[in-house]
């Protein structure tokens, strides 16, 4: 008999596995499939991308009467050291990475884990230099959590994402979020600047960063464009502020970190200027709200690429940036959805599943001083393996396509 089953065979799962062994502990990994079953045994481990509702193992491991922990709190109960954690719909990744950059800038040696970086369980496993762990909670990780307890963690924003994944709608999927907080000390639960009238110590006015009332850093100096960056780096410098001591944080140094940090591709990335024309790759814009952030990050008319996996959302606030669309061209598995919000606001091209008419289309509809923005308020996986595959095949087309 097995001591850990583990639910999924991604890199979760294999994190999971790792640590398990690295325990001692006896350990199968099991994924969902045709005749699959669940092995006896002691704790089941799931997998953030093992959907409760459509996986049939997850189903029995709920049905077993056995303890289910997500892979998040299987790493947590072993990794004996601080936990940073970020969640929220929008500008996780950002945050979690400039926390990192920060806190390694000022001499902490921290790790990303979770979303990105390392699972949680594999820092655990073989920890080397870190000393904090910066986690990158998404609510799937959140849903079967009992010991996971932060340092300090922050809720970035709410908005409509995954809703396929909850029967309750977004209020669910935001009691899920919720449940970072719930053994964090008070006041170390940190909300993004979104949430109007919180208590923070880190504030943003006319473009710079305050920590209680005094200046830190002039954001218009580093990589940190527009207001959804602005709440990013409020909430990275806070949650720094929570191991660094107040003198680094107000600190050249820190400072310095700030100027130095430079944003992951795929998000609200220049790719190509080619006969006036700019094309921004802003891949990782997976819901509505992210939409908005980035076509809020121009002047210019905007001929928008939108469409994939739609999880269930709400595409009706796209109509509110409408009028900044010189046209909207929709492709992909919910492109409909997205064209009936639309139609009647601006031109709506609908391209079907190819994606390299999406991208001549909008080459031959913009004109000199426009950008072209794959902002795809969606999933990519209807189309691509992934974000940064759809990413990188737009900056391959715009390459081949643009005049």
């Amino acid at each position: 008999m097995t001591d850990v089953v583990v639910i999924g065979d991604g890199v979760s799962g294999r994190g999971a596995a790792g640590l398990a062994a690295r325990l001692g502990l006896r350990c199968a990994v099991v994924r969902d499939g045709a005749g699959a079953t669940l092995l006896p045994g002691g704790l089941i481990v799931v997998s953030p991308g093992v959907h409760p509702a459509k996986s049939a193992l997850y189903q029995a491991a709920l049905a077993s009467g056995r303890p289910v922990v997500s892979e998040m709190e299987f790493g947590f109960r072993h990794w004996h050291k601080p936990v940073l954690a970020v969640t929220g719909t929008n500008g996780k990744t950002t945050t979690t990475e400039l926390t990192v950059h920060l806190l390694r800038s000022c001499g902490v040696g921290a790790a990303p884990a979770g979303n990105i970086g390392r699972p949680l369980s594999d820092l655990a496993a073989d920890p080397g230099d870190a000393e904090v762990a910066v986690a990158e909670v998404s609510s799937f990780q959140l849903e079967k959590v009992e010991t996971f307890a932060p340092l300090a963690a922050v809720i970035l924003n709410f908005a409509s994402d995954h809703l396929d994944r909850y029967p309750g709608g977004f209020a669910e999927y935001c009691a899920v979020k919720k449940r970072i907080f719930d053994r964090v000390a008070p006041e170390n639960r940190i909300w993004g600047l979104s949430f109007a009238g919180k208590p923070r110590r880190v504030t943003c006015a006319d473009g710079r960063l305050f920590l209680d009332g005094k200046e830190i850093f002039n954001l218009a100096e580093g990589d940190l464009p527009g207001p959804h960056n602005a709440e990013n780096a409020a909430a990275a410098c806070e949650l720094a502020s929570r191991v660094l001591p107040d003198t680094v944080v107000h600190s050249e140094r820190f400072a310095a970190a700030l100027r130095s940090f430079r944003r992951g591709r795929h998000r609200i990335e220049t790719v190509l200027v080619r006969g006036g024309v700019t094309f921004v790759d802003d891949s990782k814009g997976t819901n509505p709200a992210a939409v908005l952030a980035a076509v809020d990050s121009f002047a210019a008319p905007i001929v928008i690429l939108l469409g994939g996996l739609g999880k269930g959302m709400d595409f009706s606030i796209l109509a509110t940036r409408a009028s900044r669309f010189r046209a909207a061209i929709v492709y992909g598995a919910d492109r409909e959805s997205i064209a009936a919000v639309l139609r009647g606001r601006c031109p709506v091209i609908d391209c079907g599943n190819d994606f390299s008419a999406v991208v001549r289309r909008a080459c031959e509809l913009a004109r000199r001083g426009d950008v072209v923005l794959l902002s795809p308020a969606c999933a990519s996986m209807d189309m691509f393996k992934n974000y940064a595959e759809r990413g990188d095949r737009f900056r391959e087309l715009a390459e081949q396509l643009a005049r």
